[in-house]
């Protein structure tokens, strides 16, 4: 999601990858950790690495950890609380081989791909709006048609007005969803489900059935087990607690 972000930055190093889009959305800078087998020092020893290679940004960032990834016993919250970094949420990585495709949208939902910068930006306010958050910066990436050429957006509209919304990317062979969401006012009519659909569906036209996999919100993830997606790991995102006590 970061490749066309006008600050990107991506480094590698022994057991973690940075990739910062520059902007000020804490979940599009991120330090994901790759080793498995993480002890409690080693995790000590990473979050010591992060918080050196962050010191000049002043933008927020989120410290991905994979709880299958650390050893027994280990405590992220506690060993990352001094280092200043709290839990912000869980996600639940899920995989599906197979999505059935969708059979009609719900009555009054028009599904269609956004062909220019103003629907695709709709699709950054949906998700701002469904989840509480500003996403609004991440439109220099995501609210741009350009970005969306070779990956699969579907936009959700009722009566003309944007309601709900998902995205396919291709990813390394797998069929990677997205930005899942439904305005506040349009829940509980199965719109963003409708949305995701037809995105799977879109993308594996274009490229083939291919896997599916999402990380899921716990709001979420019932919703997708009834799709058919399974759990294969779990992962929590840490933040400045600074940050997340003013919230």
């Amino acid at each position: 999601m970061c490749r066309d972000a006008p600050g990107r930055r991506v480094s590698d190093t022994a057991g973690v990858t940075y990739i910062f889009s520059g902007l000020p959305v804490a979940f599009f800078n991120l330090v994901v950790l790759t080793q498995p087998s993480i002890s409690a020092a080693a995790l000590r020893s990473f979050a010591e690495e992060a918080r050196a290679w962050t010191e000049n940004t002043t933008d927020p960032w989120s410290f991905l950890v994979t709880g299958e990834a650390l050893e027994s016993g280990v405590d992220a919250a506690a060993i990352l609380g001094e280092f200043g970094l709290g839990p912000a949420f869980p996600l639940t990585g899920m995989v599906a081989t197979e999505v059935a495709p969708l059979a009609a949208a719900p009555p009054g939902l028009r599904l269609t791909v956004p062909a220019d910068d103003t629907a695709c930006a709709s699709i950054v306010d949906i998700n701002s709006a469904a989840y509480d958050l500003n996403l609004g910066p991440a439109n220099a990436m995501l609210g741009r048609q350009t970005f969306w050429n070779d990956q699969f957006p579907v936009l959700g509209t009722v009566d003309g007005t944007p309601a709900s919304s998902s995205a396919v990317l291709v990813v390394d062979g797998c069929r990677y969803v997205a930005l899942v969401a439904t305005l506040p006012a349009y829940r509980r009519q199965g719109y963003a489900e409708a949305a995701m659909r037809q995105a799977l569906e879109n993308a594996a036209a274009a490229v083939g059935p291919r896997p599916s996999v999402l990380h899921a919100t716990e709001a979420g993830r019932p919703i997708y087990e009834r799709m058919g997606y399974s759990t294969i790991t779990s992962h929590t995102l840490f933040m400045d607690a600074a940050l997340l006590a003013r919230h």
